[in-house]
């Protein structure tokens, strides 16, 4: 879930909060879900997502529903790694920002023990 809204103290950023804050992916194939559930009455929706190491053979190119209110990316989660993801959004009336919250890829948490 995605909460963002304006930063009252400062013009032109914004508060953003995601929940959980940074998942820990522990299955294969895991689907992941943003979906921005208040914006404090602001036109805004996400564009896409870009994610850093670039090339991590992990994520999925995200889609973006027509409502623009939820992004979905699949993780193969078969490497333990930090996936830095960059979200990026629209506010209709004022422009273009982002946000990066992490993923934690941890495929050993998931996988049965012998």
């Amino acid at each position: 879930m995605v909460w963002v809204k304006p930063n009252p103290e400062k013009s032109g950023h914004y508060i953003v909060k995601t929940e959980p804050e940074v998942p820990v992916i522990t299955q294969q194939d895991t689907i992941l879900n943003y979906q921005i559930v208040d914006t404090a009455g602001v036109p805004i929706v996400f564009t896409g997502m870009s994610v850093q190491p670039k090339h991590n053979d992990q994520l999925s190119p995200a889609t973006v529903s027509v409502d623009g209110r939820l992004l979905t990316l699949s993780d193969l989660n078969t490497e333990k790694m930090t996936l830095n993801i960059r979200l990026h959004f629209d506010n209709q009336e004022t422009g273009a920002f982002s946000h990066d919250p992490q993923v934690e890829n941890d495929p050993t948490i998931g996988t049965p023990h012998s």
